[in-house]
């Protein structure tokens, strides 16, 4: 098996294994330039790990469609990590290619923070995202730069799980212009 061009076997395959089941923080920079290849790889690393707390997929332009999204965030097993933090911001993704994230944030009952910034999330996708907000405690939550209304504004704010937020950060959204709510 290949892992990031790394050829698992019997002499550093366990090495490769130690590392991803004992990694806390994996960020995969925007210069990866990610294709749907890589997105199987990382999606296989995912499934493996044991203590991620944060991941960070930032900054991939346009680069992350709904195909891609499946293979990173889909696994064949069930995710056996801690995760706390998910930063997604600035990927160009829409509502569509959000519902197939939806089902990897519901595999934690908590996040601490959650970051869609930049993206092109508009009210169904926040009417999603509330929907997830009623099975899934996040405590700060970042939707900068989408293309939210009040509307979807008020979606999320009428989850069942909205009290658990202590930040929401929402500027540069369709009609809501600067604002940001703190606990």
């Amino acid at each position: 098996m290949k892992l990031f061009g790394i050829t698992c076997n019997d002499e550093n395959g366990s090495k490769i294994d130690d590392i991803i089941n004992s990694a806390t923080k994996i960020k995969f920079p925007h210069a990866l330039h990610l294709n749907l290849d890589k997105c199987r790889e990382i999606g296989l690393v995912l499934s493996r790990c044991k203590m991620l707390q944060e991941l960070c997929l930032n900054g991939n332009r346009g680069c992350l469609g709904e195909e891609m999204l499946v293979a990173l965030f889909l696994a064949e097993g069930p995710y056996n990590f801690p995760l706390k933090s998910l930063d997604l911001g600035n990927n160009q993704f829409g509502t569509r290619e959000l519902t197939t994230i939806l089902p990897f944030l519901k595999s934690w009952e908590e996040l601490d923070y959650l970051s869609l910034d930049g993206n092109c999330i508009d009210n169904e996708g926040a009417q999603l995202l509330a929907e997830t907000l009623d099975t899934v405690k996040i405590r700060r939550l970042s939707l900068n730069r989408n293309q939210i209304s009040k509307e979807g504004l008020s979606c999320i704010l009428s989850s069942q799980n909205a009290r658990y937020l202590t930040s929401l950060m929402i500027s540069d959204n369709e009609d809501i212009g600067s604002a940001e709510i703190d606990e």
